[in-house]
C-alpha cells in the first residue's frame, strides 16, 4: 500500500488536464494543483519541518488550504484540523496537546481574527504562523530553497503506518482527544467511501460544504474526491440562493449536506425553476431525519440516489450507510448497513451481545479505527473493549433486514447542526464566569439545528447574571454551536441518589 502524497500523485498524473479545484473563479489543474502541492512540501522543509513534525490548518474552506494539507503530506508531516469554529483558546489548546510547529491560518472568519486570538496563547512548540492572504506567497517563496529531490526523498521515507493527519474530538471530561489516523487508514477509508457510498465518477462535480477540518469535508470531501479525478468547489456560503446558484452554474453532481441545509433549499421559493437534472448523488446525516424530506430529496432535486450514514471520527468518519436501492423509510430512519471492512456490535452494559432487534451501545472494530486516542492512555483504555471493539457511546439496534438503526446516546453528548457538542466541556467554560456557582447543560429539541444547548445554573449570591448577559459571555468564549441558546436560573440543581446531577430530571423540563 502506497501513502496520500504518492496517491494523489498518481491520480494527478491521470487526470492531469483536468479541473482540480474551482474556487472562487481560480481553475486549478490536476497538475498544477500537485506541483503547488510539492512547493508546499518543499516550502515547510525549508522551515525546518521534519517527518513526524504536527502542522495545523486553522482555515475556511479554499483552495490554498487543500494546497496546504497536501504540502504536509508531502513534507511527511501530521495534519492537525482545526475548525474555524473554535476561538483562540480552544484552538491554542489543541496546538499545545499535539505539540504543534507550525500552523497554517485564515487573517479572518467572520470579522474574528485569528492571528490576533493566538498572540497572546502560550504555545511552547509553535514556531511558524503562516497566514493564508498576505504570508502566503512568501511561504511558498520558501520552497526555492530545497531540491526537488530532497522533497522526493522525503515523500519516499513516510511508510502507510505513518500518523497522516490528528482529527480532535472533545471528550466527556471537556479535554480534547486527539484522533490519529496512518496513511494506510485513512487511503481505506476513502476506498471504503467510494466503494461503498459516493462512487464518485472521473470529472463530475463535487461541491464541498462540510468544513475540511470535518471528516466529511477532508476524508470524505476533497482527499476523496481527488484521488477520483473529480472537481472539488470549496463551499463558503450556506444560504438557499446561493446553493441552487452554485448547482445550477456548476452543473453539481455530488451534494452531501446536513438535513437543514436540504430543508432550506427544499423550501426556497425559486426552486421549481430551478435546473437540478446534473445532481447524481446527495447525501446526509448526523440528525433525526423525517421520511418527508427524503422522499422530498428523492422527487424534487432529482438525485438518482440519496443516502444517509453514520460515523464518528475515531471510525475514520463512517461506520454505515444506506445503499442505492433503498426505501425512503430505510434511508430516513436507519443509517444503512455497516461498511464492507468493519465489524458492528451491539452490546448490553456488561460489553455482551444483545438480542437480534434490542437496542445497545453500538461498538466496531475494523481497520479504519483508530488504534487509540493520541497520547491519552487512559482514555484509550475507556474506549475499547477487551476484544478490540471501539465503544461509540450511541446506543442502536440493527432491523431484521441488517440496518443499524441510531436510538439513543449513552453520553450527554448532543448535536447541533451536525457538530458535536459535549455538556462537560460547555460547561467546564461557563463556570469561568463569576457568577456561576453551579451548572449544567443539556441538548433540547430545536426545530432548525436538530437540538441546542439550554443551561441551567445556580447564581452566585449577590449576582444577577441571566440569559442574555450569559449568553454573551459564552459567544466570547467558543464556538457558537456549543454556546447555549437558553438559560434557566435555578435555586439548586436536582440530584440523584448518588449526589449526582439529575440531567434525566433536567431534559424533562426542558
Amino acid at each position: 500500500m502506497t501513502t496520500l502524497f504518492p496517491a494523489f500523485s498518481a491520480a494527478a498524473h491521470r487526470y492531469a488536464d483536468s479541473i482540480a479545484i474551482r474556487d472562487d473563479g481560480r481553475d486549478i489543474s490536476y497538475a498544477d494543483l500537485h506541483m503547488l502541492g510539492r512547493r508546499a512540501g518543499r516550502a515547510l522543509m525549508a522551515l525546518g519541518i521534519e517527518k513526524g513534525d504536527r502542522v495545523a490548518v486553522w482555515a475556511v474552506n479554499h483552495a490554498d488550504w487543500v494546497v496546504a494539507g497536501l504540502g504536509i503530506q508531502a513534507a511527511g508531516a501530521v495534519l492537525v484540523l482545526i475548525g474555524t469554529r473554535l476561538k483562540g483558546a480552544e484552538a491554542a489548546a489543541i496546538l499545545r496537546r499535539s505539540g504543534c510547529k507550525a500552523i497554517f491560518m485564515d487573517e479572518s472568519v467572520a470579522g474574528y481574527d485569528l492571528p490576533d486570538a493566538l498572540a497572546s496563547e502560550d504555545i511552547p512548540t509553535l514556531k511558524h504562523k503562516i497566514a493564508f492572504g498576505s504570508g502566503w506567497q512568501t511561504f511558498m517563496a520558501k520552497s526555492d530553497a530545497i531540491d526537488d529531490s530532497a522533497l522526493d526523498a522525503r515523500i519516499a521515507s513516510v511508510t502507510p503506518e505513518d500518523i497522516a493527519d490528528i482529527i480532535f474530538t472533545s471528550g466527556t471530561t471537556g479535554q480534547p482527544k486527539g484522533v490519529p489516523m496512518t496513511h494506510a487508514q485513512s487511503l481505506v477509508a476513502c476506498q471504503q467511501q467510494q466503494r461503498c457510498v459516493t462512487n464518485f465518477q472521473a470529472g463530475e462535480t463535487f461541491a464541498v460544504f462540510y468544513p475540511f477540518a470535518h471528516n466529511a469535508g477532508y476524508r470524505a470531501g476533497w482527499q476523496a474526491g481527488l484521488l477520483n479525478g473529480v472537481r472539488i468547489i470549496p463551499v463558503r456560503n450556506y444560504d438557499p440562493v446561493s446553493i441552487l446558484d452554485l448547482i445550477e452554474r456548476e452543473r453539481v453532481a455530488v451534494l452531501p449536506m446536513v438535513p437543514t441545509l436540504f430543508q432550506a433549499i427544499l423550501d426556497d421559493p425559486s426552486l421549481k425553476q430551478r435546473d437540478l437534472s446534473c445532481l447524481r448523488y446527495v447525501g446526509t446525516g448526523a440528525a433525526t431525519i423525517p421520511v418527508q424530506l427524503i422522499t422530498r430529496m428523492r422527487s424534487e432535486l432529482g438525485a438518482q440516489l440519496v443516502t444517509t450514514g453514520y460515523g464518528l471520527t475515531e471510525a475514520g468518519g463512517s461506520v454505515s450507510n444506506t445503499r442505492p436501492g433503498d426505501s425512503d423509510e430505510v434511508v430516513a430512519t436507519t443509517t444503512g448497513l455497516p461498511l464492507d471492512n468493519l465489524e458492528v456490535r451491539i452490546l448490553d452494559a456488561e460489553q455482551r451481545d444483545v438480542a437480534q432487534g434490542e437496542p445497545g451501545e453500538i461498538a466496531v472494530r475494523g481497520f479504519q479505527v483508530m488504534a487509540g486516542y493520541y497520547q491519552d492512555p487512559d482514555a484509550t483504555a475507556k474506549a475499547f473493549t477487551n476484544d478490540g471493539f471501539l465503544l461509540t457511546g450511541d446506543v442502536g439496534l440493527f432491523t431484521p433486514e441488517g440496518h443499524l438503526r441510531i436510538t439513543d446516546r449513552i453520553k450527554d453528548m448532543y448535536l447541533c447542526g451536525g457538530f458535536n457538542c459535549y455538556p462537560a466541556e460547555i460547561e467546564g467554560v461557563l463556570r469561568e464566569n463569576d457568577a456561576v456557582a453551579d451548572i449544567a447543560v443539556v441538548g433540547v429539541p430545536d426545530a432548525r439545528l436538530g437540538e441546542v444547548g439550554r443551561a441551567f445554573i445556580v447564581r452566585k449570591p449577590g449576582t444577577d447574571i441571566g440569559e442574555a448577559g450569559l449568553i454573551a459571555w459564552a459567544r466570547e468564549r467558543m464556538a457558537n454551536y456549543k454556546v447555549p441558546r437558553s438559560v434557566v436560573v435555578l435555586d439548586a440543581l436536582p440530584l440523584n441518589a448518588t449526589g449526582k446531577v439529575n440531567k434525566i430530571e433536567l431534559r424533562g423540563w426542558s
